[in-house]
């Protein structure tokens, strides 16, 4: 009998060719979900399983996050109605694209992008430049309900990590900006690093999560945040919610990090 493991390579195989290498690694962190290498950037991306989750921030969350501060510095109704969301299987990157990966895309098709930082640090840029650059990868930026389904990783509490909060020295591996050992950081439970720089979602921020409602003019939603501000000098904590919202308008100098997304 044909393993869901071994179904979900050769559909990627099938699809991408040799564009991708597949990992041998693929236990890293105890994760067993498939790894790929796109052999031109660098990139590595893993499979992202299909299921069911809730998304927003749910009324156990509530009760979950008063354990931690009676009034939480958050924006509930930007986070609810909660409401079941379906995915299908699709790749994303393990971590935010990094400046090592911008070098690489550069010297791949002639570009001449500045990056900022260590070469294992995040990518930051505005949103055009993000779509832009997915868009020449044969890819695209998750949207919010994939972004937040990848983060819980399967699970239906406050952090991909739990409900509480961590040691600071447990908190550093998951906050940390240098991604170039991921042997030495934490993931989430879908192999996933780096979650928390403030992420591009694809889609337009909206005043809450009910279907069709209003857009925020001109801002797009950025998911995560947390690592921005560590170590923390008040309740930061929150921008690591894996309900966290932001519209893009919020964001200094209109720039965030940005994952990519491949369907299959």
């Amino acid at each position: 009998m044909v393993s869901h493991r071994t179904k979900a390579i050769k559909s990627v195989e099938e699809k991408f060719g040799d564009r991708f290498s597949s990992l041998s690694d693929d236990h890293l962190n105890n994760v067993n979900l498939p790894r790929f290498k796109d052999l031109d950037t660098g990139i590595v991306f893993i499979y992202i399983p299909r299921g069911e989750y809730t998304m927003g921030f749910s009324e156990e969350e509530y009760i979950q996050i008063q354990k931690l501060t009676e009034t939480p510095n958050i924006s509930i109704e930007e986070m609810r109605p909660v409401r079941k969301v379906q995915l299908r299987p699709f790749l994303l990157s393990i971590t935010p694209v990094l400046n090592c990966h911008i070098l690489n895309y550069n010297y791949l098709l002639g570009k001449s992008i500045k990056v900022e930082g260590d070469d294992y640090s995040p990518f930051f840029c505005d949103y055009t430049l993000a779509e832009s650059i997915a868009t020449n990868l044969s890819s695209k930026i998750p949207n919010e309900e994939e972004w937040e389904y990848a983060c819980r990783g399967g699970r239906h509490s406050l952090f991909c990590f739990g409900n509480t909060l961590p040691t600071e020295s447990e908190l550093e591996k998951w906050l940390s900006w240098d991604l170039s050992s991921l042997t030495d950081l934490n993931c989430n439970d879908f192999g996933l690093y780096g979650l928390y720089f403030g992420e591009w979602c694809s889609n337009d921020f909206t005043v809450n999560l009910e279907l069709n409602s209003d857009t925020v003019s001109g801002s797009k939603a950025v998911r995560g945040g947390g690592a921005l501000f560590f170590p923390w000098q008040d309740e930061e904590w929150v921008y690591c919610l894996s309900a966290f919202r932001m519209p893009s308008k919020d964001l200094l100098g209109d720039q965030a990090a940005f994952r990519l997304k491949m369907e299959i």
